[in-house]
C-alpha cells in the first residue's frame, strides 16, 4: 500500500475539498525508472530517475480544470496543488458537455505483480546479461540494444466517494540488435515481464542462434511487389492488432466517424470468425490494472467476438461527451489479449506446405496512411526470412507491407495455439507499463507488399 504520510496527506486534502464541496480528484503517480543502452558493443547510457507527479482535476457545472505539480509531496504541496486547480476552474470556458468526475467504484490495492528485485535491478546487472550474450555469440557482429527496468505506483482519490484505488507494479523491457558491419543485416531478439527473473539470457542466445546461420551463410532476397503469405511474428501481430483498435474501436474515434468501423455498429462482422479479442485485465500475460484512471473497477471487456463487433471503448471524456456508457478505458495501460487457435507451436511446421512464406517477426516505421479505410504500412528490418515448404531458405531484403486491417484479420488462416507476451510500452514519456497476450504468430494470405529494397 501507499506510504503511510503521503496517503494521510492525500486523503486529508480531498476529505477538506469534500467538506467544502468542491468536487475534485487526486491523480498521484510515482515511478523508479533505469535504462541502459548498448551502443557499438558497449554501455551507451546508464541512467536513473525517480518521479512523482500529482494531478489535481477539478468540476464545476460544465467547466474543468487541471493543475500538476511536480516533485516530492509534503501537505502543503498537495493543498496548494488543488488550490491552483480550483483557481483555473473558475476561469476555465464552459465545454459543450457537462464533464464527468472520476468516481472510485470500490477500494482497490493491487500489488501482485510488483517484485523487489526488479525494482532494484541496476546497471551492473544489465551490463553482465548483454555481456553474457556477447560472449556467447562472438565479435562478428557489433551490438545495440535497450533495457528499460523500473517501479510503478498509482493512487486515485476523489471527492465522489470514500472508496480508493492503488495500484503498484514492476516491469522490464529487454531488447538486443545484432548487426553485420559490411552486410549491415541487422537480427532482434526481445524479452518482457514483471519479475526480474522473466529476462533471460539463454532465451536470447538461443533465439539468435536459430537464424544467426542463415544470415551468416546466405544472401539477402530482394521479392517482387505483389500478394504474398505472410507468417507474422507476435510483436508484428501485436502492433498490426494495436492499430486496428485505435483507429477502429477507440470511442471517440467511431463517434467523430474517422475510423474505419465508421459505418458499422456493435454486432457487425468485420473480421474473420476465427478473431475473437478481449480487455482483460485478469490475463497473466497482461501488466494488470484492476482499475482506469476514471475510477472504474475493470474487468474483462470483450471488443470482438468471432470477428464481429462486441464494444468500443470510452474514456471518461469521450463518455461525458457523447453520453455513451463508462467502459473502463480512461487508461493508458489496456491489458489485449487475441485468442489463438489450433497451430503448431513451431511456426514452420504450420507452413510446411507452402511453397513460399514471407516470416516478418516484427514491423517497423509503421503509420496509417488512412483511417478511414482501415490502412496501416510497415517495413521488415529485423530477423525477418523467406521460408519455403517449411524451411528457411534465405534472409528477406526489407520489404514494405501496406494493407488494411480487414484484409488482414479476414484472412488469417492459422493462428498459433501459444499464447505469449508482448510489450507495448512507450519508455519514452510517463512510466505506463503496457503488455498484450497474442499468438506466438500468425499467417495470413494475400498480403500486399508495395516496396522492396535492395539490401536490409
Amino acid at each position: 500500500m501507499l506510504d503511510t504520510h503521503t496517503r494521510e496527506v492525500l486523503t486529508g486534502v480531498i476529505d477538506d475539498a469534500r467538506h467544502k464541496g468542491i468536487q475534485a480528484s487526486l491523480l498521484l503517480h510515482r515511478e523508479r525508472s533505469h535504462l541502459l543502452r548498448i551502443g557499438n558493443s558497449s554501455v551507451s547510457l546508464n541512467t536513473s530517475e525517480s518521479l512523482t507527479r500529482l494531478k489535481a482535476r477539478v468540476v464545476d457545472g460544465r467547466r474543468e480544470a487541471t493543475h500538476t505539480y511536480l516533485g516530492e509531496l509534503g501537505t502543503d504541496d498537495a493543498r496548494e496543488t488543488l488550490e491552483a486547480a480550483v483557481a483555473k476552474v473558475r476561469e476555465a470556458p464552459e465545454r459543450d458537455f457537462e464533464p464527468i468526475l472520476e468516481h472510485v467504484d470500490e477500494t482497490v490495492i493491487q500489488e501482485d505483480q510488483y517484485d523487489p528485485a526488479l525494482a532494484e535491478l541496476d546497471g551492473t546487472s544489465k551490463a553482465a546479461g548483454y555481456a553474457r550474450i556477447m560472449r556467447e555469440i562472438g565479435p562478428s557482429v557489433t551490438y545495440s540494444g535497450a533495457w528499460s527496468s523500473g517501479a510503478t505506483e498509482t493512487y486515485l482519490l476523489s471527492t465522489a466517494s470514500e472508496a480508493e484505488a492503488y495500484h503498484r507494479c514492476t516491469d522490464q523491457q529487454f531488447s538486443v540488435v545484432l548487426k553485420h558491419p559490411a552486410a549491415e543485416w541487422e537480427l532482434r531478439t526481445d524479452d518482457t515481464g514483471w519479475r526480474v527473473l522473466d529476462f533471460s539470457a539463454e532465451r536470447s542466445i538461443a533465439e539468435i542462434r536459430r537464424l544467426l546461420p542463415v544470415y551468416e551463410s546466405r544472401d539477402g532476397i530482394k521479392i517482387e511487389p505483389g500478394q504474398y503469405t505472410v507468417l507474422f511474428g507476435a510483436q508484428a501481430l501485436a502492433e498490426i492488432l494495436g492499430m486496428a483498435l485505435w483507429t477502429g474501436l477507440y470511442g471517440r474515434m467511431y463517434e467523430e466517424k474517422q475510423g474505419w468501423t465508421a459505418h458499422h455498429k456493435e454486432g457487425d462482422r468485420v473480421f474473420g470468425a476465427n478473431i475473437s479479442i478481449t480487455d482483460d485485465p485478469e490475463d497473466a500475460n497482461t501488466f494488470r490494472y484492476g482499475f482506469d484512471l476514471g475510477g472504474m473497477r475493470r474487468g474483462r471487456y470483450p471488443l470482438l467476438e468471432h470477428g464481429r463487433i462486441a464494444g468500443f471503448m470510452y474514456d471518461i471524456e469521450t463518455a461525458a461527451k457523447y453520453k455513451r456508457p463508462l467502459t473502463g478505458h480512461t487508461t493508458q495501460t489496456m491489458s489485449v489479449v487475441m485468442d489463438g487457435g489450433d497451430g503448431a507451436a513451431d511456426p514452420l511446421a504450420a507452413v510446411a506446405d507452402r511453397a513460399r512464406v514471407l516470416w516478418i517477426p516484427a514491423l517497423h516505421y509503421m503509420n496509417v496512411p488512412s483511417r478511414a479505410k482501415g490502412l496501416f504500412t510497415g517495413s521488415s528490418r529485423f530477423s525477418a526470412v523467406v521460408v519455403e515448404r517449411g524451411r528457411i531458405v534465405a534472409p528477406l531484403f526489407s520489404s514494405r507491407v501496406t494493407e488494411s486491417f480487414e484484409n488482414v484479420f479476414n484472412n488469417l488462416s492459422v493462428l498459433s495455439r501459444e499464447q505469449i507476451s508482448v510489450n507495448l510500452s512507450d519508455t519514452y514519456g510517463q512510466r505506463a507499463p503496457v503488455a498484450w497476450s497474442v499468438p506466438s504468430y500468425a499467417v495470413a494470405d494475400g498480403i500486399h507488399i508495395t516496396d522492396t529494397a535492395d539490401s536490409f
